[in-house]
Parts: C-alpha cells; structure tokens; sequence
C-alpha cells in the first residue's frame, strides 16, 4: 500500500515578550499580562511588575526575567521552589497573600453570584511555615538504576521532584524523608508503591500506597523501620480499605474543640494543625448552637464540627457520603455520650426518600469538597433553615452555590479569609448567610 508523505504540522513558534507590565493576578495566583498577543497567565509574576516572558500555548507565559520587581515581592525560602509544585506563592509577603485571596471570593461572588459580604473579618492565620501535618508524597522506581525517587510533583507535571525536606510540613514529617527513602528502596517490589502519605497527629504515621499486598519479607522490614523510627505503618493495598501493619495499632487521633477524634489513615484531615481548632470554634461561634435546636451537618467526615456543636446541646444530624467514617463518627459520640445522629447518605441525589431529611432544621452547616454541594444546596434553600454556616477551600464553587442561596432568600452577612494554605495560592472560607425575616 502506498504511503502517502505529510509533512508535520509547524509547531507555533514561541515569542519573547520583553518589558511587559503585570496588571494583577488571577485566582490562581498567576500574573496577568495583556500582551500584543493577547492575554497571557504567568507564574511567578506579581501585579506592577516589568517582565519579560515567553509565550507558550494559547493563554500561558513562561516567566524568564523581572526588568522591575514588585515592593511585595520576596525571596522564596524553599530551595525546591522553582521546580516542585506544591507552593506557588512563596514569592509574594504573606500578608498580600492573604489580601489576595480575600480579593479573589470578593470578585467571584460579585461576578458568578452577585453577592456582596455585609461584613468582612480580617483574615484567620497561624504559622506559614511548618504547618501542614499531612505530605502526600509520589514515588517512582527505576528499573534500569535500581533507584527510587520519593518527592513531590512538579507544576503541572508528572515529574517527581525529590526532596530533603519540605518548609510547609512539619518536622516530625520531614525527618523521616531519607530513612523512608532508603527503607521503601529495599523492598522486594518498590515498583508496587504508588504513593506515600505522611500524617503527625497524636503520633507520625505512615501510609502506603501500593498495586499489591506486600510479602512478609517486606513486613519484616517494615515493622523494623516503623520500631526504629517510632511511627506506625497501614497499607492500602489495591482496592482494600487500608489497615495497620500491625494488628495492635490503634487509630490515630485528632484534636477538635475539647475532643480526641478518631480517624482512619486516607481519611480527609484538615493539614493546618493550629487554624483546623481556630476554623473549628468560629463557625461554632457564627452558627451559635443553642441547647434544644435542631441543626443539620453535611459532608462531617469523622466529626470535626459534629462533636463540638453536639457539646452545646444541640441536637446534631450529620450526613456524610463515606460509611466507615459514619461508623467512627457514631462510635466517638457513643463514647462521648453525646446526641448525634450520624447517618451515610449521598447529598447529590435527591432527598426525598431520607427519612432525616423530612424533619425540620434551625440551622445548617456544611464544609463540602472542592466540587462543593451543588444539589444539597438546592435541598438546603428549600427548607428555609434560619441560617448556614458554609464552610469552603473553592471560591468558585462556593459562588455558584450562594446564587442559590441568594435567589433563595439569604444575605451574606459575615464572611472571612482562613489562611489554611499559606504560600499556596489555594483558599479557605467561611460564610454566614442568614435568611431575610
């Protein structure tokens, strides 16, 4: 059969763009330049800055050099930063951080929502550095070099950048890198590891990801390193829910309020040690829980705010969509002897046919994920509680759904920044809305 030739379509050639002004950043954090190209998001880049970039794609720049620097402009003090992806504003002062992602909920719900706060409180933060108490690491074995390389991705890569240490996880975390490291390379089959979890709550855990059981060779090796280390070890392998490498281990635990909660490894936890307690008691404050009141909890997880609204007397339904952590929470409140109805429901289907649904609520609370709570919210607005506490880390979500409250009744009356991910450019928010008499 006859072939053809085609010669390969011309890739666009990459222009230099010199002594462009940075107009403001986006919400990702990224410089806005309005080039003679167009406009182009560059990393790296701060608003009122001169730079010179290279375009690449449709809409991206390629940051290769500052003709004038910003006033807030600071040297990042991760020696990883130019490469890992896990920090992408370490180069902006942490209090233009906060500033900016104040501004960032401000413009989403003024443009998705029409929604204007009646109050703003100053931001919530705690330490920028050495905060977060859970590193989801990657991991690659080479083959051919026998070699395993445990770090953190790259921006918007699949390139594994190794790490010695990481300046946002604690401590406990990072000591543990090169003894981890050498440890997870000895095993009979490292090419099994998908990736690591490290946690320090009441004690440092480590969970592994893996394609596979291990062998009891492997075992052996572990319950050496996790002896010598004093850390406990759990497996998640394949499929199956993850379990302790040994038997004894109990779960670990968390502090929330004046409560201990237990929690499974692989569980969402919050990664701010400090501002998870400080989070905690401000929407308490703001829901103001009243001993009698009926209120209604979604997406609870294993309690972070179940328990300590159910310290107050008030009658707690808390929904979540994951059964085992419905099983931990109703466990912990047996423990505690306290009110709470914990019930496994998926929040995005109607709710018709939930028997907790039915009843009548005071107030609502909810903390979605990233994707926040586009049906519950309907279901919330058409049961009128008087008022919700929404608890967000994705302001463009959280805008969608306050149209809905909005359309539903509802002012914003209070709104504030937590800075749960300093040196990110991710962000933590909470809002009151309460209902028009």
């Amino acid at each position: 059969m006859a072939q053809i030739y085609r010669p390969s379509a011309k890739r666009p050639q990459q222009q230099v763009l010199r002594n462009q002004p940075v107009k403001a950043l986006n919400h990702q954090g990224q410089g806005i330049v309005a080039s003679a190209q167009g406009v182009r998001f560059v990393s790296g880049a701060l608003a009122g800055e001169l730079i010179d970039f290279r375009s690449e794609g449709k809409h991206q720049g390629k940051l290769l050099n500052i003709q004038q620097a910003a006033a807030d402009r600071v040297i990042p003090a991760c020696k990883y930063y130019d490469a890992c992806g896990g920090c992408d504003l370490q180069h902006l002062a942490l209090e233009q951080q906060r500033e900016h992602k104040q501004q960032v909920v401000v413009e989403l719900m003024a443009k998705f929502a029409d929604v204007t706060a009646q109050s703003w409180l100053p931001p919530l933060g705690a330490d920028a550095w050495r905060y977060r108490r859970r590193l989801r690491l990657a991991c690659h074995w080479d083959r051919k070099r026998q070699r395993l390389t445990l770090g953190l991705r790259a921006a918007q890569s699949k390139q594994i950048v190794a790490i010695e240490d990481c300046l946002v996880a604690q401590e406990q975390i990072t000591a543990l890198l090169a003894s981890l490291r050498a440890t997870l390379a000895k095993l009979q089959s490292p090419e099994q590891l998908g990736h690591v979890e490290l946690i320090h709550v009441d004690r440092t855990i480590v969970l592994l990801r893996l394609t596979a059981s291990v062998s009891a060779a492997d075992k052996a090796l572990l319950e050496k390193f996790a002896e010598r280390q004093h850390v406990d070890i759990w497996l998640h392998c394949a499929e199956q829910p993850p379990q302790p490498l040994l038997p004894q281990q109990q779960l670990p635990r968390y502090q929330s309020s004046q409560l201990m909660l237990e929690f499974q490894p692989g569980d969402f936890l919050q990664a701010h040690v400090n501002l998870s307690l400080t989070m905690v008691e401000q929407a308490l404050t703001w829901l103001d829980p009243q001993a009698g009141e009926s209120i209604l909890e979604l997406y609870a997880g294993s309690g972070n705010f179940t328990l300590p609204i159910a310290l107050t007397g008030a009658q707690v339904t808390a929904i979540e969509g994951v059964p085992s952590m419905v099983e931990r929470l109703r466990a912990t409140a047996q423990q505690q002897k306290l009110r709470v109805t914990a019930v496994h429901a998926d929040l995005e289907q109607n709710w018709r046919h939930y028997p907790w649904a039915q009843q009548r609520f005071d107030k609502v609370l909810l903390d979605p994920a990233r994707a926040g709570a586009p049906h519950a919210i309907t279901e919330i607005a058409q049961r009128q509680p008087r008022r919700v506490i929404y608890v967000s880390c994705a302001p463009d979500t959280l805008a969608r759904d306050a149209k809905q409250l909005r359309a539903a009744g509802y002012q914003l009356k209070q709104a504030q920044i937590i800075d749960m991910f300093p040196q990110t450019h991710h962000i933590e928010c909470l809002t009151w809305f309460e209902r028009e008499a």
